[in-house]
């Protein structure tokens, strides 16, 4: 029996647990990893999502556009047609 359900509590609506958790060995840095080239993001080159919602780095992006020279390619992992216009940065 758990802690929660001998008081007959509901987590879902609570602020705060009424057990302590220590979290410390549970705290991570999000680190991405691109995919495709396998490279850890950095401000200079963040992780960026495409149209059909798939991360790469954005240098991979480019290497794959061309540059930018292209104003649309496939993604390396499902059929759409990717518009460099409409891949966003993402802040983990």
């Amino acid at each position: 029996m758990n802690v929660m359900a001998n008081k007959k509590l509901d987590w879902q609506t609570m602020e705060q647990l009424p057990v302590d958790a220590k979290l410390s060995e549970y705290q991570f840095h999000s680190v991405f990893v691109c995919p495709v080239s396998k490279e850890q993001s950095s401000d200079e080159n963040p992780p960026m999502m495409m149209s059909c919602g798939h991360v790469l780095c954005k240098q991979t992006i480019n290497k794959i556009s061309k540059n930018g020279s292209k104003s649309s390619f496939k993604c390396p992992y499902c059929p759409t047609d990717v518009d460099i216009s409409r891949c966003r940065q993402l802040h983990f």
